[in-house]
């Protein structure tokens, strides 16, 4: 992975030599006299045949192709599109993707920009946000489509609880010791007749989310992300952690046991959501997308209701520890490349966009929604679920103090979703609100080797942990794993994050 990358990024370099808007028309010619191109993420579904392509256009009155990134080796495909002259006037990339790009020089200076087409971007968001994205000089490079909610639990286990209670489980786990206990239970009780429990779940909602330990059991051993820092302010990596060693075991432990799924370290999204909604698992790693396939597949193949399914939220470990990290963060990075056509209607779109944001995520009142006795949101469905589904795809900024008090009406568009979210996070942030951790760097603006190096560290953490529950590793082999981390960068990225906590 390394060396794929060195390679990506010296030809991204190469693009130093391009003079800024080579080829690109600076000034604005405006909506109806251009059509524009944009680069997002890979999604289920064909992004110029969508509903909201029309609604995008009525909206801002400029017309869009719409090219979405592979499913699998996305970053690698996005920086070799670079790399070869890509001409996307916006690319909608992840924060990691987006440093990348950064870094290598790729993107558009966008402040003239911003200025002067960009008003409503910029009064979306705060000096923080708009920090994060900007070099060392203050020069923006990226704008900020920021995760909706401040302070969800994006990860969850959804669980058959007709089969638990036929178990005789009469209560959801809440701490990873009572997990352990259910988990056996339903072993004894079961034999081999099910899965237990199948995972991971890896689609990122944000930020490195996508762990192969879900984050709603790693909670318990007070882990929260790749980069904590402690109480006296010293920054440590998640294999650093006093909890690290107890976490995997513990996970170890389980596959040991039978408990979890055996296929574990090879799964899937797709294999856990079928293995769930087909009836084979009793419990499965899960986030919001996921029960939005498994639910209406359980409902309809088995015949079960929402009384038969349960969901397991933030576990505390043994001494009451539970720490999740808060959300609040940057979702996605909307940017200009270099070799943009038509920058200045790249951003006047995306204005337009931030203007008519009621309209294009949640619809017209008294068709798609309607407000309530305490003005909140309602949803009118299924007309909102099917003619606004798909909004959050075509987005590239939000109003971010606007949007959070919307956003909660989209997660109505989807009983499914709603039934999980109602429960892990709103009743989680009413009960235990407590247990929310600070993300210290979710603004801290791109740096080199922060860039360089961070997703390479972390998807060789990943792999060590599958290998440890694959049996080809132990923990005992974890001071080889931080020799190497060290000699990889880790140090390095270290030595940043440090300069940038004690700057703040």
């Amino acid at each position: 992975m390394k060396k794929i990358l060195a390679i990506v990024l010296t030809l991204l370099l190469a693009l130093g030599a391009v003079p800024l808007f080579a080829g690109a028309e600076a000034e604005l010619l405006g909506p109806g006299n251009v059509t524009l191109k944009r680069l997002g993420y890979n999604v289920g579904f064909d992004v110029n045949a969508d509903y909201m392509v029309p609604v995008m256009e009525e909206a801002t009155g400029y017309k869009v192709e719409y090219f979405a990134l592979p499913a699998e080796n996305a970053d690698e495909k996005l920086v070799m599109e670079v790399a070869a002259g890509a001409d996307y006037d916006v690319v909608n990339c992840s924060v990691n993707q987006w440093r990348t790009l950064m870094s290598s020089g790729a993107l558009l200076p966008l402040n003239d920009l911003l200025e002067a087409y960009g008003q409503d971007i910029l009064q979306g968001n705060d000096a923080e946000t708009w920090a994060a994205l900007s070099d060392s000089e203050g020069v923006i490079y990226g704008v900020p489509y920021m995760y909706p909610h401040s302070s969800e639990i994006a990860n969850f286990i959804a669980c058959r609880w007709d089969l638990m209670q036929a178990a005789g489980i009469e209560k959801l786990p809440e701490t990873i010791d009572e997990f352990y206990e259910c988990l056996k239970t339903l072993k004894a009780f079961y034999g081999d007749q099910y899965i237990i429990f199948s995972g991971p779940y890896r689609p990122a909602s944000e930020g490195n989310e996508n762990w192969v330990i879900p984050k709603n059991i790693a909670c318990a051993f007070g882990i929260y992300s790749d980069w904590m820092v402690d109480d006296a302010g010293n920054v440590y990596y998640m294999t650093e952690a006093e909890g690290f060693g107890p976490m995997v075991e513990f996970l170890t432990k389980l596959n040991a046991e039978g408990l979890i799924d055996p296929d574990w370290a090879v799964n899937t999204d797709s294999t856990v959501n079928e293995k769930f909604s087909s009836g084979k698992a009793i419990m499965a790693c899960s986030n919001r997308a996921g029960v939005q396939v498994t639910t209406p597949a359980q409902i309809e193949n088995l015949g079960l209701g929402y009384e038969d399914l349960a969901y397991i939220g933030a576990l505390e470990g043994a001494d009451g520890t539970c720490t999740y990290m808060r959300t609040k963060a940057l979702n996605q990075i909307s940017c200009v490349l270099r070799n943009s056509k038509h920058p200045a209607d790249a951003i006047n779109w995306i204005n337009a966009k931030v203007k008519e944001q009621l309209f294009i995520n949640i619809g017209v009142e008294g068709v798609h929604f309607n407000y309530d006795e305490e003005g909140a949101i309602s949803p009118i469905n299924p007309i909102f679920a099917n003619e606004r589904g798909d909004s959050y795809y075509y987005n590239d900024a939000t109003n971010a103090f606007t949007f959070e008090i919307q956003w909660p009406s989209r997660i109505r568009k989807s009983d499914a979703q709603w039934a999980a979210f109602s429960v892990i996070t709103i009743e989680t942030n009413e009960k235990r609100p407590e247990i929310f951790v600070e993300n210290n760097f979710a603004f801290m603006p791109a740096s080199e080797n922060y860039a360089r190096y961070n997703t390479s560290l972390f998807k060789s953490l990943q792999d060590f942990i599958l290998m440890v529950l694959s049996g080809t590793r132990t923990v005992d082999d974890l001071p080889a794993f931080q020799s190497d981390w060290q000699m990889n960068g880790g140090d390095d990225v270290r030595a940043e994050l440090k300069a940038y906590y004690d700057a703040k």
